[in-house]
This record gives C-alpha cells, structure tokens and sequence, in this order.
C-alpha cells in the first residue's frame, strides 16, 4: 500500500525496479559527521605544524653538554654554531641550547687558553732541581719560607737574585751534614773553587733548595749565592 503522505519520488512512490530520486540518507547529523563532504567531515588528523615538528635538534644539545666541559668546550662551540644554523627559522626547537653552547663554548675555551698559556710560560721560565744548572742565574720566589722555593730564569747580564753554584742528589751523608749543619754543610764541599772563594772573600750567602720538608737520599738538591745585603747581582759570579 503507497503513502499518501510520502513526497513525489519517495521508495514508498516508486514503482518497482524505477531508481530512487532521494539517494538513502546516511549518518548520523549528531555524530558531527557529514556525509555530503566539507566543514565537519571525517577525515585523518591532520599533522600539527610548528617548530616541534622535526623535534629538538641533537646537534644543539650535543653543543650545550660539551660547551659546559673544561676539554671540550671549543669542539661544544663549534656544535653551537652549527645547531644554531639547524635551527634558523624554527625549522628545528632548541635553539636556546645553541645559543648557550656559543656563550659558554667561548668563555670555556679563552679560559682554557689562558691555562694553557701560563703553563707553557711557567714551565719555560722556572728552574727545578732536576733541570738546574751550576753557573745559572735566577730570581728566588720563596712562598712558604722553607727550602721549596720556586726559581725564575734571569739573564746573568740582568739583575737577578741568585747564581746557582751545586747541583745534585743527597745521599746519607748528606743528609746527615744537613740536619746538624744546615745548607753551609752539603754545599760548601761541593762549591767549584771560584765559587768557594767568593764565599770565603764574605758578602755572599749561601742558600739550599729540594722539594720536601726534610731531604732524603736520592732527592735532588741545588745550592745557589746570594748577596748577603739582600741587593741584585748585576753580572755573573764567576766569569
């Protein structure tokens, strides 16, 4: 039996095998879905856009770590600026972590030039025991006041503070003459004749140092003159 209230067309109006005029509805118009396309269709999601979209860039926390190192810091320089071309334009975050790479990268390295640079100095223009040689001329920088004293080359032709004279390693004897005598009895036998007389003509003092608190055997030891009125040599003791 037809509707008499259905439309012209409608699946109740059709006859049978005649096509439909109104294709059946689907959806639901509550599911916020839309059958016919645009606004509100269904559809993947779409990828969000922005500077997270290829994530933080490795090379700028690579930077940063190695910059905040005391060996590494030039090579965390280096990452920083790298990182901070992989990151122009947002196409990558974590350009905070180039920028701090750079800072801390270059303050790392000219402090760590700078400590390289005194080391080379201090080792180039000081005198150790081992390295002393009878004849040279020193400046004496003593920190502490006993026999660890630190020496600085001078030229002898320059005012300087000290020759040395002896240079050697205590054995028992001598260590034996220095606790009763002091540095008068291990270097006075030891003293060349030139140097000798000079001591014995008076004006001069004579001086001993090594590196630890009480010598022992083997120790390296070396013995220099000074004027005893505390003034500069102006030449070389002994031609």
């Amino acid at each position: 039996m037809s509707n008499p209230y259905g439309p012209p067309g409608s699946p109740d109006n059709s006859e049978p095998g005649e096509p439909s005029l109104y294709p059946p509805y689907q959806g639901n118009p509550y599911s916020g879905g839309n059958p016919y396309g645009g606004p509100g269709a269904a559809g993947p999601a779409a990828a969000p856009a922005g500077p997270t979209g290829h994530g933080v860039d490795a090379v700028s926390i690579t930077g940063f770590v190695l910059s905040l190192t005391c060996c590494l810091s030039l090579v965390g320089m280096i990452l920083g600026f790298v990182g901070l071309s992989r990151t122009k334009n947002n196409a990558r975050s974590g350009r905070w972590a180039a920028v701090s790479a750079i800072a801390i990268g270059a303050v790392g390295t000219l402090a760590g030039a700078g400590l390289l640079a005194f080391f080379i100095w201090f080792g180039t223009s000081t005198v150790s025991t081992g390295s002393a040689d009878v004849g040279q001329c020193v400046n004496v920088d003593d920190f502490n006041g006993s026999n660890d004293a630190t020496l600085f080359k001078k030229d002898c032709d320059e005012a300087h503070d000290a020759e040395i004279v002896v240079t050697g390693d205590f054995d028992s004897d001598q260590v034996d003459l220095f606790d009763d005598g002091g540095a008068e009895a291990v270097c006075v036998p030891e003293l060349d004749t030139e140097y000798l007389e000079a001591f014995q003509n008076g004006g001069y003092d004579l001086d001993i140092v090594f590196e630890s608190q009480e010598p022992d055997v083997n120790e390296e030891f070396l013995c220099f003159l000074e004027l005893a009125d505390g003034d500069d040599l102006e030449e070389p003791i002994v031609e």
